[in-house]
């Protein structure tokens, strides 16, 4: 009997950890439903989220609001209002995870960033597009955030600099990046990432600068990518490929998965691939004539 209920015991003392792992989300505060806010889950995290739009700077009260609700991972979409100053603002919030699209920042906001020490998921989506003052080379001022795992990067007019940065971020283990400007396909930055064990790679966007069009994504970076030996997850997309191209990752000793979405390569040459290399999970599924002439298009 005794027995019995320390058994009993001991489930109800799980079922109430479970309980308290997941609890109710707070109610939306008023002031912040112009902006659209919901809290819940969120595809980019895991645990409770904070979403809303900003296409207009936050009044100080919609601030006092976020700061009320305790929550440690915000996404904000539409973020024409998101400046450096906000930034400033949301760092005393010390998040684990901050998903911005269309923030306009400028490489200041970095500074405030780097004070988010236990800062763990980091996403911009079209930063800053167009504006001056942005280069992405603040990332470097983020090397000392220990906790910092995750970084995707994307939609960007930004380039070579912004890619130096992140090479300094050697605590990352997954990266994700595609449609910045960066012209060099060699991606040499990516060699100083010695922990990363996930990345997406996607192409470039075109400079409309007057020069040959530079796809930042090539036969060349297979080169690079075949020298990071930490990876177990690759995913490539926006390119064409061949398998005399792609067998350099056999080199890879930890590889498990490669995922090409949208790569115009021939299903024989993917038969070939899954052959060379047994013990990776493979992804793939042939383009259809319109998604290869878009892909044509996009890398003219």
């Amino acid at each position: 009997m005794i027995a019995f209920r320390s058994i009993g015991t001991i489930l109800l003392l799980a079922g109430t950890l479970v309980i308290a792992a997941d609890p109710t989300p707070p109610t939306v505060p008023p002031v912040l439903e112009p902006l659209k806010a919901k809290i819940g889950n969120h595809w980019a995290f895991k645990g409770m989220v904070l979403e809303f739009q900003a296409n207009q700077p936050l009044t100080e009260d919609q601030f006092k609001a976020i700061e009320s609700l305790g929550i440690r991972r915000i996404a904000i979409g539409n973020a024409k209002g998101i400046d450096d100053s906000s930034i400033k603002r949301l760092a005393k919030l010390n998040l684990e995870g901050f998903v911005t699209d269309g923030s306009q920042l400028t490489d200041e906001a970095f500074r405030h960033l780097a004070t988010m020490k236990s800062l763990k998921n980091l996403s911009f989506y079209h930063p800053a597009f167009g504006k001056k003052g942005f280069t992405g080379s603040g990332f470097a001022l983020l090397k000392d955030l220990s906790e910092l795992e995750t970084l995707t990067f994307a939609g960007t007019s930004t380039g070579e600099e912004a890619m130096a940065a992140i090479g300094e971020l050697t605590q990352l283990k997954q990266l994700s990046t595609w449609h910045t400007q960066q012209t060099d396909p060699r991606n040499l930055y990516l060699l100083k990432l010695t922990n990363l064990r996930s990345l997406k790679l996607g192409n470039s966007l075109t400079k409309y600068d007057g020069n040959p069009r530079q796809p930042c994504l090539t036969d060349v970076t297979l080169g690079t990518i075949a020298q990071m030996k930490s990876l177990e997850n690759l995913e490539l997309t926006e390119m064409r490929l061949t398998f005399p191209v792609l067998e350099q990752l056999s080199a890879l000793p930890n590889l498990k998965k490669l995922k090409l979405e949208g790569v115009d390569i021939s299903a024989k040459d993917v038969d070939k691939l899954r052959a060379k290399m047994a013990g990776v999970s493979i992804e793939w599924k042939p383009m259809t004539e319109v998604e290869i002439k878009r892909l044509q298009d996009f890398l003219k």
